[in-house]
């Protein structure tokens, strides 16, 4: 899909985790140890998200590695707050491996997310967060509202993506 340095050493790559099979475990852990487990989910049902993720049609997952090692993932999928099922799609799962936070990687990973949606001809995106409000205000995201979700108090976020101009 596309590669990128990020500040020194290799470049991120950001591909779909379907070219990754191998991946999926690692998706799942990291999905499932960071909400999944606080949330009422299982570990399977949530392998079983990712095994399901395609770059045709949702949910899309994306995955970037460095050096051949994964280092963050993001989702794009139909739902992810139950307490708003009006609201569709959205963006989930933006997770950063502890050792590559703070390096650009999950803007990255936000803008490849953005570019999918305008592909699969998405209008505009939604997502909570609980504690990382600023990162998606940098990239244009506006608080619409404030919820409450099984790890407490959250932004209720919107990005109203550019329309691609036909040539």
């Amino acid at each position: 899909m596309t590669a990128r340095p990020i500040q020194s050493g290799a470049p991120v790559a950001i591909e779909y985790l379907e070219t990754y099979p191998n991946l999926i475990p690692v998706c799942a852990s990291w999905t499932f140890g960071q909400w999944g487990c606080q949330s009422d989910g299982s570990y399977e049902q949530t392998t079983r998200e990712f095994e399901a993720a395609t770059k045709s049609s949702m949910p899309v997952t994306l995955i970037a590695t460095q050096d051949g090692k994964p280092v963050g993932m993001i989702t794009l999928g139909e739902r992810d707050f139950e307490g708003r099922p009006d609201l569709s799609p959205w963006l989930k799962s933006l997770y950063i491996h502890p050792f590559h936070r703070n390096k650009g990687i999950a803007s990255l990973l936000i803008e490849s997310l953005e570019h999918e949606a305008m592909r699969l001809g998405c209008k505009s995106l939604y997502l909570t967060t609980e504690d990382a409000k600023y990162l998606y205000e940098k990239s244009g995201w506006k608080e619409i509202d404030r919820i409450r979700t099984p790890y407490g108090e959250a932004a209720l976020m919107k990005k109203v993506l550019p329309t691609i101009a036909l040539a």
